[in-house]
């Protein structure tokens, strides 16, 4: 799977395309160009003289849905499959270890969006190493003696 995506927009002069579909950021081009976000929105130039508004909706990064014109036209991360996604999150379950475990928090979901959108890891990996990896990781934490509310 390509990281660069086409956006098929008809009317848009010039070729639309997102580039970085698998990782957390992206960005719009125009004909090769970096499109600046503003408002909000990207701002496309139509054939007919006018602009469209293409906006993006979305907390997760990587996980956003772009719309032209108020209509979906893609959605980033839609090959990853749900128990994938549950699995991305295992990690907060280091918040109980306080400041430390919050920052490995943070940390471990931003590269766990990287791991579960590459399409050539195999399903089983990208299932099992958000959740094997915050095992290791909380079991380092409550061997190195940083307190959690449990233990």
């Amino acid at each position: 799977m390509e990281n660069t995506r086409r956006l098929e927009i008809p009317g848009a002069r010039g070729k639309v395309e997102v580039d970085g579909v698998l990782g957390l950021l992206y960005k719009v081009r125009i004909d090769g160009q970096v499109v600046k976000r503003r408002k909000g929105r990207w701002d496309v130039p139509m054939r007919n003289g006018k602009t469209a508004a293409l906006t993006s909706n979305g907390v997760i990064p990587g996980f956003q849905t772009l719309y032209f014109d108020g209509q979906p036209i893609l959605k980033m991360g839609a090959h990853v499959e749900p128990a994938v996604k549950v699995a991305m999150f295992a990690p907060v379950i280091l918040i109980l270890w306080g400041f430390i475990g919050a920052i490995l928090t943070v940390l471990m979901l931003l590269t766990n969006i990287m791991l579960v959108k590459n399409p050539q890891m195999p399903m089983g990996l990208r299932l099992g190493l958000p959740v094997v990896n915050t095992v290791v990781m909380a079991m380092a934490l409550t061997l190195i003696g940083v307190p959690s509310l449990f233990f």
